[in-house]
């Protein structure tokens, strides 16, 4: 994302869009392997039936007998009910009703579960097994067995109530009997006493037996166990979960690497960093057979789509140099290999098109290649800047002619004819100055007043004179060259640079000594010739919209 004092959702959505496939690719092998996994589980089926707590408590006002209704906390006599449903003697009763079964304690235990409801006094009872009609089974006997252990303990805590009440009575049976053989009138006391004790525990007894005999349910089946639901594998959940998670993960997979990204993406962004700089104009990438015989597109394919990108960014550098007497123009890069002199050499050739009289100049002393595009041989700047070799010698008039052809350039030298054939229509000429022998310090040579004097006197014949300047960040002659220019254009790789080469670029420009008029984005598109038109024409009202923004802000 382009680094900006904010932030928009827009470049947000240009991040998603260029890492795409990043994201679907997430999305779609987390969605497979969801679905995988789910295939390769075990089927597993639950089944599950409710129990009811009974509320009431019959021997709340009989000492000594059991409560059997809830506390006076139903969560937690509900929650404390629910861990009694798991004591072992609980799990194998319900082993020992269906049989055959093959499980132990702790098998059933483990699939196998008791949960409360804190807003009412059920528990229900689960079971999980690979067979659904043994599922169904097995809750409805674990069901049952806690319902009869709760029966049994009950009508334990009964007979243990009846047995104490039993020896009381047997306790003031003899003591009556004790106090009837020490005598009437020092026992007449005692055994009235004696009656009333008997009397309360002959009321207890009947009540326990009372309660005996109708043995309230303290837990019973609310709702047995009618089927077994499949709970394993949930395929269209795990499948949809996977999905979910999936484009998740690819979204932060891609703001992640994004992040963490060093090189540029966008035109856009190497505008912004480099201060707002316009787009003069977008240039795909020569066809290789071009790049491979060193040949340019404005001369071999006028008429192609790669070639109207030039002619764009001719006129893009009319509107920008529009009132102003900007003459030379130097051409630069941040890095090698962005396509600085294929551009330069282009666009002589579509400035000589349009009728402009123009000079093309190699000043890239470390890796000089314009002699190449237009095979030139003979003497060059750094000879004439000596003073070894005048200047109309070393210029070679390349003369432009009027319909494609397999060699369909003319080198003439002071009026001559190299290759005997000029009888077709004229449409431009270009005077091409190569750089001549490599001099032993180019960064000195740069700063020579020899070479001052000889382009301020290219300026002065010619409508617009285009330098071929090294890259910037590489050597120091792009510095001392910007006081001999009247403007200067980057030539910039997006897919080619970092956002630290940009940063260092922007601060060299910062302290050029002219106007930067703009910068050019090659390599745009590498497809076919169609692509290639297609990506100009949705591009050429940006550029238009921008260089046109870029001059009403500097008349302004």
């Amino acid at each position: 994302m382009i680094e900006t004092d904010a932030v928009t959702l827009h470049d947000y959505l240009r991040v998603v869009r260029r890492r795409k496939w990043m994201v679907v690719q997430a999305a779609l092998l987390l969605t497979l392997a969801a679905v995988a996994f789910s295939l390769h589980q075990q089927r597993l089926y639950e089944a599950s039936a409710d129990v009811l707590l009974s509320a009431e408590n019959l021997s709340g006002g009989v000492p000594g007998a059991p409560l059997t209704g809830l506390s006076q906390e139903p969560e937690r006599t509900t929650q404390t009910q629910a861990q009694v449903a798991r004591v072992p003697e609980v799990v194998q009763g319900a082993l020992d009703r269906v049989g055959g079964t093959g499980l132990s304690v702790a098998d059933f235990r483990a699939s196998s579960s008791v949960s409360s409801s804190p807003t009412s006094d059920i528990l229900t009872f689960s079971v999980t097994s690979p067979d659904s009609a043994l599922a169904q089974r097995l809750a409805n006997a674990y069901a049952q067995s806690y319902s009869a252990y709760r029966k049994e303990l009950y009508r334990d805590s009964i007979d243990r109530a009846l047995a104490d009440v039993d020896e009381r009575l047997k306790r003031l049976d003899r003591t009556a009997a004790s106090l009837e053989r020490s005598g009437r009138g020092a026992g007449l006391g005692a055994l009235t006493a004696y009656g009333a004790q008997y009397s309360i525990l002959v009321d207890r007894q009947q009540s326990l037996e009372s309660m005996q005999a109708l043995q309230p349910s303290v837990a019973s089946v609310l709702r047995q166990a009618d089927g077994a639901a499949l709970t394993q594998p949930k395929t269209v959940r795990n499948g949809a979960l996977g999905l979910v998670v999936g484009l998740v993960l690819g979204l932060a997979l891609v703001f992640l690497r994004e992040s963490l990204e060093t090189r540029v993406r966008t035109t856009e962004e190497v505008s912004a960093r480099l201060g707002g700089l316009p787009l003069l104009g977008r240039l795909p990438r020569p066809p290789k057979r071009l790049r491979r015989s060193d040949k340019l597109v404005m001369l071999e394919e006028p008429a192609s789509a790669q070639a109207e990108a030039f002619r764009m960014l001719r006129a893009n550098l009319d509107f920008m140099t529009l009132d102003r007497d900007v003459r030379t123009i130097m051409i630069t890069s941040a890095l090698e290999q962005e396509g600085k002199s294929t551009t330069v050499a282009n666009l002589a050739v579509a400035f000589a098109l349009a009728g402009k009289r123009v000079v093309l100049v190699d000043l890239d002393l470390r890796r000089p290649v314009l002699a190449r595009f237009f095979d030139l041989d003979g003497p060059g700047l750094t000879q004439v800047a000596l003073g070894h070799v005048p200047l109309e010698q070393a210029l070679t008039r390349i003369a432009i002619g009027d319909r494609p052809a397999p060699r369909r350039r003319l080198a003439l030298r002071r009026g001559g004819n190299r290759n005997g054939n000029v009888t077709r229509e004229l449409l431009g000429l270009l005077d091409v100055l190569p750089s001549g022998p490599v001099p032993p310090d180019p960064g000195e040579f740069v700063s020579s007043p020899g070479l001052t004097k000889l382009l301020s006197a290219l300026r002065d014949r010619v409508d617009v004179v285009l330098v071929d300047a090294p890259g910037a960040l590489h050597v120091g002659d792009v510095a001392a060259l910007s006081s001999r220019a009247d403007g200067i254009v980057i030539v910039a790789r997006p897919s080619a640079l970092r956002r630290q080469t940009l940063v260092e670029l922007g601060r060299l420009l910062a302290i050029a000594r002219k106007p930067v008029l703009g910068f050019v984005a090659t390599g745009e598109d590498e497809g076919d010739g169609h692509a290639v038109g297609s990506s100009i024409g949705a591009n050429r009202s940006f550029a238009f919209e921008t260089v046109e923004a870029s001059i009403r802000t500097e008349h302004a």
